[in-house]
């Protein structure tokens, strides 16, 4: 998992100010039926949200097609869809490849916290074997102890 910070133009345009990408090869669980989760460390006083969501390649194992269904949800310790509801990924299913985020605003935690980007597997089958997909969230990470008393 890659998190990247926007051009600035970018973060106008947009309204988010990092890219979080998300591929395959960021899937190492290896047990069948098992889920994985990607996380993201915020402190006292980071606000957080997802803009929107691009899925750039679907996400697939290309020598089994039964491997047919990851989806991705985000949240955090208090709401496992704080910011992004459970959403199809795999080209074998109904993949969406375009999202708004759940939340108009900002999250603002008063305690240490992660960001969980869970994805699902499904019976049978394990997340490493996937061998395509690249997913991009755009999200606004605020740290607001950043900004000093004016």
């Amino acid at each position: 998992m890659l998190i990247s910070q926007l051009p600035h133009n970018d973060q106008l345009f947009l309204g988010a100010t990092h890219v979080v990408r998300v591929t395959h090869e960021d899937l190492t669980e290896a047990v069948a039926d098992t889920d994985q989760t990607l996380t993201i460390s915020l402190t006292a006083g980071e606000a957080f949200r997802v803009v929107a969501y691009r899925l750039v390649e679907t996400f697939e194992d290309q020598s089994d097609a039964a491997l047919n269904d990851t989806k991705i949800t985000i949240g955090d310790g208090g709401d496992p869809d704080r910011f992004f509801t459970v959403t199809q990924v795999n080209e074998n299913g109904t993949e969406v490849l375009y999202k708004s985020g759940a939340l108009a605003d900002p999250y603002i935690y008063t305690t240490t916290d992660t960001i969980d980007i869970l994805v699902e597997s499904m019976v049978g089958k394990s997340l490493s074997n996937l061998d395509k997909g690249i997913a991009l969230f755009f999200v606004q990470k605020l740290d607001l102890n950043d900004y000093g008393d004016y």
